[in-house]
């Protein structure tokens, strides 16, 4: 090979090494973006403080407190932590709690007469059915028991359909999931575009609960912008990573701990994760003879921090402003309640 030939070569290689070299670098610093971390606990905070107050006004004026019932089931594995937090931080806000934890086995019928006695009581006016449910059990046909005036989390088809038509200007409170990312957005000032792509994973188990899918839906039509395109996921499609990779939203609903994996993602991606999966339970540092639970949503927080340029996480983010906006849709109810005797009354909106 001729000296000519040679040093053509040389730079040829050399060349292609620089270009990868910047392709590499180009790679690390996309991956290398600050993410913002979402957790809502300013604007959580304020709306359990404003309802706290308006909970202590009506406390005095009226020598009663917002009524809400939790209806839980033992078998779903934060159970055992999931029920006593919701009535902590109910009864922190000062509502009055009632609780009703039913058997594994409950029939559709033991649901029922549980939930017709929380529909006639005159000191409940809101009624929680915790998810998820038994297997054997028919998530619709349960929430459609509840009296849809005390069904405050906006899952009620009746209410559902008010949600999805707001021109029906019938709504008697804010669906709480779409009502809670809309606070946290605005708290963190996070711009939603309009025509950015959103995908949302579901499990198949998921797309097969028809409230699931409803309530998916549902809050989807509250909080994507009308331009923008939509796509609903099974979590075992053939094409989920390419559906992935197109997302500028991301919204996560998997029992599957940390199942989305960083290199399917967008730079820049704004990942939602809904569900909470119990992993396992470690002794607490504090007090070793207790347990505390490992929580995991559909997203691994460290391995996407640097790629995604924000993140609603599990733990933390998006459920406990659900929790604040469901206090207040039940002071909403009661206040609801008292202005059908006295329409002096103002309603709480």
């Amino acid at each position: 090979m001729n000296d000519r030939v040679m040093e053509g070569s040389l730079i040829n290689g050399l060349s292609l090494i620089a270009n990868r070299s910047s392709l590499f670098a180009n790679k690390l610093n996309n991956y290398n973006m600050e993410t913002k971390i979402i957790k809502g606990e300013l604007i959580r905070d304020q709306i359990f403080g404003e309802v706290k107050t308006e909970v202590a006004a009506l406390q005095a004026v009226y020598k009663q407190a917002p009524g809400i019932a939790f209806v839980g089931f033992a078998c779903v594995p934060l159970a055992r932590y999931n029920i006593p937090m919701h009535v902590q931080m109910a009864q922190n806000v000062g509502l009055k709690v009632y609780k009703e934890i039913l058997e594994n086995d409950a029939s559709e019928e033991d649901v029922f007469a549980v939930i017709d006695r929380l529909n006639a009581g005159k000191d409940i006016h809101a009624i929680v059915l915790l998810q998820p449910l038994p297997e054997h059990l028919n998530p619709v046909r349960i929430v459609n028991r509840i009296d849809p005036v005390k069904e405050v989390e906006g899952f009620h088809p009746r209410n559902m359909i008010q949600t999805m038509i707001p021109d029906l200007n019938a709504g008697r409170y804010p669906m709480c999931l779409p009502a809670a990312l809309y606070e946290m957005f605005k708290e963190a000032e996070l711009q939603i575009p309009d025509e950015k792509e959103w995908v949302f994973v579901l499990d198949d188990g998921f797309f097969i609960n028809t409230l699931t899918k409803m309530i998916v839906r549902s809050a989807a039509s509250m909080v994507v912008p009308k331009d923008s395109p939509v796509t609903f996921i099974n979590k075992n499609s053939v094409n989920l990573i390419d559906h992935v990779r197109r997302a500028d939203f991301l919204v996560v609903v998997t029992k599957y701990p940390e199942y989305i994996q960083a290199e399917w993602l967008k730079n820049g991606v704004c990942i939602i994760d809904i569900y909470s999966n119990l992993v396992r339970e470690i002794p607490s540092k504090t007090d070793p003879s207790k347990l505390v639970p490992v929580i995991r949503g559909g997203i691994n927080v460290n391995s996407v921090t640097g790629i995604a340029g924000a993140l609603l996480p599990i733990p933390g983010g998006l459920m406990t402003v659900v929790m604040a906006i469901l206090f207040r849709n039940t002071v909403i109810a009661f206040k609801n309640n008292l202005k059908q005797a006295n329409p002096s009354v103002l309603s709480f909106v």
